[in-house]
């Protein structure tokens, strides 16, 4: 018996009449628009799916989209060796986090999004809207069942654009949310 290697990791709504899927395409993830109305794939706009979907189906991913924008959490590379969450589609150029594993001190399997952090909850919060990945879907502050330690959340902000010389292209609202 052999395994197949084609997975469906990510299936959202983008808009009223498509989903936007994304699949391991053995090895070679892939992403595209499904129509609703017919349920079709659409064969020519396959996009690269790298930092969309891990190019292993046994690695972890998950993945929201927010305002046309997908924010993803995955593994960045073939080996699966580099974790990241990255930010893809909509206005914005893409964006992504430094790699440094002691950031992403997860596995990726295990993080969730969680619904959209409003500023009237956050005190003294300079940002716009979040997009929360956390460890538990219930509490991003109390400790996972079976897990150590507590689970924390991964918070990029929505309208962050990078850094003018030294971060460009890299979160700079979620390198100040792990400083808090």
């Amino acid at each position: 018996q052999t395994d197949c290697f084609n997975y469906v990791r990510f299936l959202q709504s983008y808009n009223s009449s498509h989903l936007y899927a994304c699949g391991t395409y053995a090895f070679q993830p892939k992403c595209t628009y499904i129509e609703l109305s017919g349920f079709t794939l659409d064969q020519v706009a396959f996009e690269d799916g790298k930092g969309k979907c891990p190019y292993d189906p046994t690695k972890g991913h998950t993945g929201l989209i927010v305002d046309g924008e997908l924010y993803s959490a995955t593994f960045n590379n073939f080996l699966g060796t580099e974790p990241v969450i990255l930010r893809n589609l909509g206005p914005h150029y893409s964006m992504k986090t430094e790699y440094l594993t002691s950031w992403l001190n997860v596995t990726l399997g295990g993080l969730v999004p969680v619904p959209l952090v409003t500023l009237a909850a956050l005190s003294r919060c300079p940002w716009s809207p979040l997009v929360a990945l956390s460890r538990c879907p219930w509490s991003p502050r109390r400790p996972c069942p079976g897990a150590r330690g507590h689970g924390g959340a991964r918070v990029p902000a929505q309208g962050d654009v990078g850094g003018a010389r030294t971060l460009q292209k890299k979160w700079t609202s979620f390198l100040k949310a792990r400083l808090l």
